[in-house]
């Protein structure tokens, strides 16, 4: 499925403000006829925007801001354009693929080859399905996830079916699954051949220790790689550059990284945003029909803007 995809890049100079840089020279989202989304506010004071799937959230302008300079000082970190974009994103459960969609969704529309895969199932997370934790929530958690990655374009998805909630036992059991992960990483990178590995940074977005595990088994697979290492790519969530836009309700318990450690930012553009509305709408066991509503459309406008940020965990060395 790997064709040529010339847009795609790994670039390493710092920006100011929100931190993003524009690694893709993609045009403005623009307004379009029709009816349009709804703003509400709710009891806190914010403002969101309820969407459906076929609506669009308002046009965020990408133009670059003027402190959005770039360091000139790259020197050897300067990026490379792959002619064949070929992106893994590992990740721990079913929906966290939702933190990256739009980059997903832009990678496989326009030709390059996305491969999802799913470290657990979300066995032990009923979110708002009720059932119980067990097989019958990891088969829906996993159809859930099949209909996200058709919404954005990606062939399906693989699932390891590690425990949920269980990876961090693992991690210091000597006779542990956690050799079996390193080695299915390092398997599916031999197999693919990546250009690109995206999964959790560190702090797992929000600590959750199936995020952190997953982040830090496929971290130590990369590093061993040595120079000729594809790009790992963590997932970011700066914090506001603008003191006065306050916490994203809902994301308060989030680690927010220093604007100055996002490296790369990739560009979206609507129909990639209009995918990710639609993925996520497949998780219904995970959201209720409201938050499902405003996810996406408070994502684009307040973390995104249009580009999905990202921290390079290694610097090019090639």
């Amino acid at each position: 499925m790997a064709a040529a995809y010339s847009h795609f890049r790994v670039e390493l100079p710092f920006a100011l403000a929100m931190g993003c840089l524009a690694t893709l020279a993609a045009p403005a989202l623009a307004q379009t006829a029709g009816p349009q989304p709804q703003e509400e506010t709710l009891e806190d004071g914010q403002v969101v925007t309820r969407i459906t799937p076929g609506q669009r959230p308002k046009a965020i302008p990408l133009a670059p801001r003027a402190s959005d300079a770039k360091r000139d000082d790259a020197g050897p970190n300067n990026p490379i354009i792959p002619e064949v974009a070929s992106v893994l994103a590992i990740l721990a459960h079913p929906d966290d693929e939702l933190i990256m969609a739009p980059v997903l969704a832009r990678i496989a529309r326009e030709k390059g080859e996305v491969t999802l895969v799913f470290a657990t199932s979300g066995d032990a997370g009923p979110g708002n399905s009720g059932l119980e934790p067990g097989a019958k929530l990891a088969t829906l958690r996993e159809n859930e996830a099949r209909c996200s990655a058709f919404a954005l374009g990606i062939e399906e998805p693989i699932f390891w079916r590690f425990g949920d909630g269980t990876l961090a036992g693992e991690a210091r059991n000597t006779q542990s699954q956690m050799r079996d992960m390193s080695e299915r990483i390092a398997g599916l990178i031999a197999l693919q051949k990546p250009n690109v590995i995206m999964t959790w940074g560190p702090d797992g977005g929000y600590g959750h220790a199936d995020h952190r595990i997953t982040s830090n088994a496929v971290t130590q697979v990369v590093q061993a790689m040595g120079p000729e290492r594809p790009d790992l790519l963590y997932a970011a969530f700066p914090a506001a550059s603008d003191p006065e836009e306050g916490e994203l309700a809902g994301f308060d318990g989030w680690a927010r990284l220093h604007p100055s450690l996002v490296t790369n930012s990739i560009s979206y553009e609507l129909p990639d945003l209009d995918a990710t509305i639609a993925a996520v709408d497949c998780y219904e066991s995970q959201f209720a029909a409201a938050p499902r509503r405003v996810l996406a459309g408070t994502l684009h406008e307040r973390i995104w803007r249009g580009q999905v940020p990202f921290r390079l965990a290694f610097p090019r060395e090639r």
